[in-house]
Order: C-alpha cells, then sequence, then structure tokens
C-alpha cells in the first residue's frame, strides 16, 4: 500500500516541485511537434537520437500522443518508481537478504533526485538494478547467451542514462572479477561483453568530433572532497537537497535498524560489492565534471537499498530478538510512510504556490519565445531551494513556446539547438551568478524574446530590461511572478 501511494505522489500537484523536471518536460513536448512536423522553432533545432536519454524520452514522447506531456511524465515516473521496488526485490531475493528492510528501497527515489527533477536518471533506475540481476547471472555461469542478454541489457542503460551506465557497468565488472578471480583465463574468455559495452561509449565519442565541446563542456573540475562533509551529505541526500535537522538521527536510526531486528552480515554471494561501488562514488568521484553537477550526489538513491542487501535474517533469533526485530520494522515502516506523507504534504502545498505562474502563464500567447529569469528558485511550499530554476519551461512544454535557458544548449539532449543557433543565454548564466543578477540586453540579445517570465520575492529592479531599442511593459504580475512583453523595438 505504501508503495502504491509512493507511485500517486508525482500526481498530486498540476506541476511536482522537481527543479529540472520543466527542462525534461520541454523536451518532450518539443520533439512532440518536431516529430509531426508542426514545430515553429525547427530551423532552430534539431532532433539528436543517438543519446543516452533516449529511453525516458522515448516512453514519454510516445505517451505524450495519448495524453498531456505532463500527464506523460508523471505515468513514466510512477512507473519507474514501481520497477525500482520490484528490481531491488528481485535482487534482494538473488542475494537471500533480509526482506524486513525492503522499506529501504523507498526512500531514497523520493530524495535528493526527485527533488532535483533528474527525470531521465530516475527512469533509468530499475533499468541499471535489472542490468545487475544479468549481471550477476553472466558472473555466475558465463555463456554466450547470457553475455548476449548482458549485451542487451546494457545497451538499454546506455540509452537510459550516461552517468548511472557507466555505474552499473563498473559493479557488473567486479561481481565477474570477484565471482571468477582464481580462474584469470575465464575471466578473458568472459569480459567481451563489457568491452563491447566501451565500444559503445567510443563509438558515441566519436559521433561527437565535429562539435566544438571546449565551451559545452569546459576542463573544470570542482571535488568539494572533504570526507566529513561527504559523509554528512550520505545524511541528507537519501531524503532530499536541503539539511534538515531530522535527518541524521533519522538516517542513524535507519542504519541501526539491522542490528536491532538482530540481522546477521550476509556472506552469501556478492552482496558487499554494490554498496563498495556505491562508497568509491560517493567518496572519490567529484562534485562537478564535464559541465555537470552532483555528480556523486545523485548516487544516495542506491545508499539505503545497497546497504540493506548486506544483512540476511537470522532465524534462530531468541523471542525476546523477535519482540525487539518486530517493534524496529515497525519503526522503519512509520520513518518510510511519514517521509512520503511529509513529501507528500509538500506537493500539495506547492500546487497552491505554484498556481501564480499558471495565471501568468494564461496571460501570455503561446509558441513564443521566452527568457526565464529568476531572483528566488527557493519554494516555502515544497521545502525546496531550487525548484523554481527551471519553472518557466512549463510554458514550452504547455504552450509550444521556447524558453532560455534551454537544456536543449546541451549535446546529449534529445532536442538540441542547431551550433549555428546557439542562444547568447548559455550554462553560464545559471551557475554561481545566475542570468537575473548578471543580465545585459545586449551581451544577452534581449530583443530575441517576446516575454520575460520573472520570478521575484522582493521588488524588481527598475533597470532590468533597460535598452535604448525596445520597449518593455509589465503584461501581468500574480504574486511572485511577473510576465514582461517586449511591444515595439526601432533601431538603434
Amino acid at each position: 500500500m505504501t508503495t502504491i501511494a509512493g507511485g500517486g505522489l508525482f500526481w498530486l500537484a498540476p506541476h511536482p516541485p522537481m527543479s529540472d523536471l520543466p527542462q525534461h518536460a520541454a523536451q518532450v513536448a518539443t520533439l512532440h511537434d518536431l516529430l509531426l512536423g508542426r514545430s515553429p522553432w525547427d530551423q532552430l533545432l534539431r532532433i539528436n537520437l543517438f543519446t543516452p536519454y533516449l529511453l525516458a524520452y522515448g516512453l514519454a514522447t510516445a505517451l505524450s500522443f495519448l495524453m498531456t506531456v505532463d500527464a506523460a511524465l508523471k505515468l513514466v515516473l510512477t512507473l519507474s518508481f514501481y520497477g525500482f521496488v520490484a528490481t531491488y526485490v528481485a535482487l534482494r531475493e538473488r542475494f537471500q537478504a533480509d526482506e524486513r528492510l525492503d522499506w529501504l528501497c523507498i526512500p531514497g527515489f523520493f530524495g535528493f533526485a526527485y527533488e532535483y527533477g533528474f527525470f531521465s536518471y530516475l527512469v533509468a533506475a530499475p533499468i541499471g538494478m535489472a542490468f545487475l540481476l544479468t549481471a550477476l547471472d553472466y558472473a555466475e555461469r558465463p555463456c554466450l547467451r547470457r553475455g548476449g542478454v548482458l549485451l542487451l541489457a546494457g545497451i538499454a542503460v546506455f540509452f537510459s542514462h550516461g552517468l548511472l551506465f557507466v555505474f552499473v557497468s563498473v559493479i557488473g565488472g567486479v561481481f565477474l572479477l570477484v565471482r571468477n578471480y582464481a580462474d584469470w583465463s575465464r575471466i578473458v574468455r568472459s569480459v567481451w561483453p563489457y568491452l563491447a559495452l566501451v565500444a559503445l561509449c567510443g563509438v558515441y565519442a566519436l559521433s561527437h568530433r565535429d562539435v566544438d565541446l571546449a565551451p559545452m563542456y569546459p576542463f573544470k573540475v570542482v571535488w568539494q572532497i572533504n570526507p566529513l562533509i561527504r559523509a554528512l551529505s550520505a545524511t541528507i541526500h537519501p531524503w532530499g537537497i536541503a539539511p534538515r535537522l531530522w535527518m541524521v538521527p533519522v538516517t542513524i536510526l535507519v542504519l541501526a535498524t539491522p542490528f536491532c531486528m538482530g540481522a546477521r552480515w550476509n556472506r552469501r554471494g556478492m552482496a558487499y560489492v554494490p554498496l563498495a561501488i556505491v562508497a568509491l562514488v560517493w567518496f572519490c568521484v567529484p562534485l562537478f565534471a564535464i559541465n555537470t553537477y552532483f555528480l556523486f550526489n545523485r548516487f544516495a538513491l542506491f545508499l539505503f537499498p545497497f546497504y540493506a542487501l548486506n544483512f540476511r535474517r537470522d532465524d534462530e533469533t531468541r523471542g525476546d530478538v523477535r519482540r525487539r526485530a518486530a517493534l524496529t520494522q515497525f519503526a522503519l515502516a512509520g520513518v518510510c510512510v511519514a517521509f512520503l506523507g511529509m513529501q507528500g504534504l509538500r506537493v500539495m502545498r506547492f500546487a497552491e504556490e505554484s498556481a501564480d505562474f499558471e495565471a501568468v502563464s494564461a496571460a501570455v500567447e503561446p509558441t513564443q519565445r521566452a527568457l526565464n529569469v529568476v531572483f528566488s528558485k527557493s519554494s516555502p511550499a515544497a521545502d525546496n531551494p531550487v525548484v523554481y530554476e527551471n519553472f518557466a519551461l512549463w510554458y514550452q512544454a504547455d504552450h509550444r513556446g521556447l524558453v532560455d535557458f534551454n537544456a536543449a544548449w546541451f549535446p546529449p539532449q534529445i532536442v538540441r539547438y542547431r551550433l549555428d543557433q546557439l542562444p547568447a543565454v548559455g550554462p553560464a548564466d545559471v551557475g554561481p551568478e545566475p542570468l537575473a543578477a548578471t543580465f545585459d540586453w545586449y551581451r544577452h540579445k534581449g530583443w530575441l524574446y517576446r516575454y520575460f517570465f520573472v520570478r521575484h520575492t522582493s521588488p524588481i529592479p527598475d533597470g532590468l530590461f533597460a535598452n535604448a531599442t525596445c520597449r518593455i511593459v509589465l503584461k501581468k504580475n500574480v504574486g511572485n511572478w511577473s510576465v514582461y512583453e517586449r511591444q515595439s523595438c526601432h533601431p538603434g
């Protein structure tokens, strides 16, 4: 019942409080129009099918022919959550781990990756878990048929999400090494599916040789490698983005649960391998690289589930231990139910708070180009510090517009700007110095946009859109949202 209710979390608001989800919705809506040949932006954009995000966008776009874009994304996310729980249970059964700890596969799905709105990553999670099942089969009994199944599963993960593909491929490779370490000739004969997957990565890299990747993927790495900060993050990110007072004690309670239940260390199979790789990622992978933030943080999704795999039930426990185990399991269930309930309340409060944007977007014409200018990204209702960062992209998803900053800037996206049409508003404008603080009419080519969606919690600076050629007027203001319109321009 809790799992079913968790899948309903995505449906409690017209637009869920997931920061990047509007960008993904915009990709799906624009891809839908491009496939039909009716996009007003086909001179600026092109379809890129050789992308590691193909599966998530493909599923959502297919569903968008049957329902609205937001409903398509919600349905895909719901099925992904159910698939994640199901594949975890299958993996737990393979390792003969303690079924009483199945509760631990629930919170992480609605933690860091959920609040940041990593749509493709969440959709890829159950595919990655299914890959681990095939990798276990292959490691235990390598043969041509199982190798073929593993290769196909790896290709599926590759076209689901690149980072997750690398993550599960490493785990699968370690499975093979650990299971067959005494027979290196067998390892050499059996490693071919992984070599084929490496070759697929090479083909993908070669296909981007014609792109000047330097401005898109600057050679910059931010490590934030302090182990104390990383350890503290591990108590926060399974539950969300921002630290809250209750997270540390609740995490300690969760980690103590197997011991309170009288569970024993699981020595069957290779149950320790996934958790070991998660720990390696958590403490050794940078925070930022290849123009991608939160490289290690997103793997908080797997911290609790892979931790639970390392314990098995002791059927010979005494009566007093069994009573304590029952109370502990009840407490663990209460924690998960309360967490989902808290997230549900945030979603419903956010639905009311974000209605201001629905009002301003309904006041403008569809199929127009717009700029997203955010002074305040946080939502008190959702308790999310970045949820409004991309929220104006719902205008693109719902009204067939085109809003910058747009993820179509990035090479992996399924809908990309043509290289000769890259807008002046780029990734640098959503970094530490956001566009609202640095906007310049001429440098950012403000005349290209008819509308300017502005989110603010204090008065907007008078000179925000100052220029000598175009007249900018306030079209509508509702709550913390304002939309400005470029009405006329004259030669400067």
